[in-house]
């Protein structure tokens, strides 16, 4: 059973990020009522200098695809020890495609960041999100509401797809 663990792990994971960075353009939902949170992130998530410092806690490999998670010490120690994840959090996923780094998705939760969007605007809990290029340029063109979608299908996890990989690591 053992052996069975990492493998289903790495496919529920591979298949979260998937969804992740699908662009449904189908969504027959009320979002053009709602503000495009790209206004308000990009503001405040910022490219964070020395993540790579941090715990790399997940890699996840998809055919030409390898993402790598990074957070703090103290993140990782909050999780295994059963409590909430701290403001101030930050996860990094590097993602490389066919071994070059592509892009770096950003999530920073800060206290209080929920309440600061207006009420029309998605939010997950006080996380925002930001996506950099490989350069650590910010990735204008990329859609963050898609960021609030995926994530806000792990709300029992803090929004956190990569909870079970802090909580073994």
């Amino acid at each position: 059973m053992k052996k069975l663990l990492f493998p289903i792990l790495a496919l529920v994971m591979a298949l979260t990020l998937i969804a992740c960075n699908r662009n449904d353009d189908t969504n027959d939902t009320n979002e053009t009522s709602q503000q495009d949170p790209s206004e308000y992130d990009r503001k405040l998530v910022k490219f964070p200098d020395n993540y790579d410092k941090g715990v790399n806690y997940a890699t996840v490999n998809r055919g030409n695809v390898r993402e790598e998670a990074y957070t703090s010490r103290e993140a990782i120690e909050a999780v295994q020890n059963g409590q909430p994840i701290p403001s101030g959090t930050v996860i990094t996923l590097e993602i490389y495609e066919d071994e070059e780094l592509s892009e770096i998705f950003v999530m920073e939760k800060r206290d209080g960041w929920g309440d600061q969007n207006p009420p029309d605007t998605p939010r997950n809990g006080d996380w925002l999100y930001q996506e950099f290029n490989g350069d650590r340029s910010v990735d204008y063109e990329e859609d963050i509401g898609r960021c609030f979608t995926c994530h806000a299908n792990q709300e029992r996890d803090d929004f956190v797809n990569t909870l079970d990989e802090m909580k073994n690591y």
